[in-house]
């Protein structure tokens, strides 16, 4: 029987503890839509909500990089293979690096509050180290 404190379930928790923790970052962009304080300004009647749309789109985008992480998090053993594990980096990535990488090219990109990159750094911060703990699971010979 396996040990069930390993590296890999380790890694497991710590991903769900971010996820939970980024509900409710997901959640504040959720009750974007439809707020007239969050709405573009243009001469187009079309323009103005269409940052709801965008909205409505990260939300679900952003569940869709959680299900298919926790997925490859989960996959039977003889699953796990380098390409699987390097997918779940590149889906991470995508999913936390919007928070920071413009910050330097465009102050407007940063968080609005302190408090929200707080919370950008605690819902990134374990899944990140998880994705490098589980690494060698995904890359041993037969998985």
């Amino acid at each position: 029987m396996p040990a069930k404190l390993n590296r890999l379930n380790v890694a497991r928790a710590l991903t769900l503890i971010g996820f939970l923790i980024g509900l409710r970052s997901v959640g504040f962009t959720w009750a974007h839509i439809g707020d007239e304080l969050f709405v573009l300004t243009a001469d187009s009647r079309l323009a103005v909500t269409h940052s709801w749309h965008h909205y409505f789109r990260e939300v679900f985008g952003d569940v869709a990089a959680m299900v298919v992480i926790l997925l490859i998090l989960f996959v039977p053993k003889p699953l796990r293979r380098p390409a699987v594990w390097w997918s779940m980096l590149i889906l991470l990535f995508g999913f936390y690096a919007p928070f920071w990488v413009g910050v330097p090219f465009m102050a407007e990109l940063a968080a609005p509050s302190r408090a929200a990159e707080i919370q950008h750094v605690l819902m990134a911060l374990p899944p990140m180290i998880g994705v490098f703990l589980c690494r060698s699971y995904y890359f041993q010979a037969g998985g």
